[in-house]
């Protein structure tokens, strides 16, 4: 014979009073746990937010222009496509004579490689050589105004580097007076706003910290120092002085591309 299921004793009125309150502080301790957990998934999703927002500016911070230029964070002046096939590395210094004989020997054949987007060029713009310029600095103050010049007109680049080189002052003389330096940018149609920064010397850290690397990390020996893809150029293969020469470091970065 089954036997008939015991009821529950009902709660008496302390007892109902206990569980209400029982019931109200368990609810109120979900809220709080909501609030919280809320609170730390809102600070995370700000923070994700904060870093895409950060990154998305820093992106567009140094544009890089067609047949332009511009300053990157690792000390180089970009100048051309980004996708480009070759990537053409330059280190000079506007002191060292042998660094214009390569520009004004390779100018036409550099332009005309970034035109027709053959190849990119890294400048690493360098002041190991302001002790030859009679305390002037001339160096770092002919590689600030470059610099600033590619972060603010990067169209304006090669044709400013080409004419501080077409009047490069030979060493262990004053160099270049900063009116001389900004004439020369005014010619070539820099605006008078960047100009008038250069005096400013705004990027001369950026200059001594590029010198800094490009001797302890980069190990170049001096300048100029050319690489094509990473490795250094000319090679023994090329005729003496081939990079004082036109038309050899064209030919040179033509035949990397065609293997790409």
């Amino acid at each position: 014979m089954s036997k008939t299921p015991k009821q529950p004793t009902p709660p008496s009125g302390n007892r109902r009073e206990q569980l209400q309150q029982q019931r109200e502080r368990e609810a109120r301790e979900r809220k709080l746990r909501n609030i919280i957990t809320f609170s730390i998934l809102g600070v995370a999703v700000a923070a994700i937010v904060g870093v895409i927002v950060w990154v998305a500016l820093n992106a567009r911070s140094a544009p890089v222009a067609e047949g332009g230029g511009a300053a990157t964070g690792n000390y180089t002046l970009v100048v051309g496509e980004d996708d480009a096939p070759v990537t053409l590395t330059i280190y000079q210094d506007f002191m060292c004579p042998y660094c214009g004989d390569f520009e004004r020997a390779n100018r036409d054949d550099l332009e005309a490689l970034v035109a027709d987007g053959t190849a990119k060029v890294e400048l690493h713009v360098l002041n190991f050589l302001d002790e030859a310029s009679q305390g002037t600095k001339f160096s770092t103050r002919a590689a600030n105004a470059l610099v600033a010049v590619a972060k603010a007109e990067p169209d304006k680049v090669m044709a400013f580097n080409a004419a501080i080189f077409d009047h490069q002052p030979e060493e262990n003389t004053a160099g270049l007076s900063d009116s001389e330096i900004a004439d020369l940018a005014r010619q070539v149609g820099v605006g008078n706003d960047v100009i008038a920064s250069f005096a400013q010397l705004a990027n001369a850290d950026f200059v001594t910290k590029g010198t800094t690397q490009a001797f302890n990390t980069d190990g170049i020996g001096g300048t100029p120092t050319i690489k094509i893809d990473g490795a250094d150029w000319p090679t023994k293969s090329d005729p003496a002085g081939a990079q004082y020469q036109a038309g050899p470091l064209k030919a040179a970065v033509e035949a990397a591309a065609a293997t790409k």
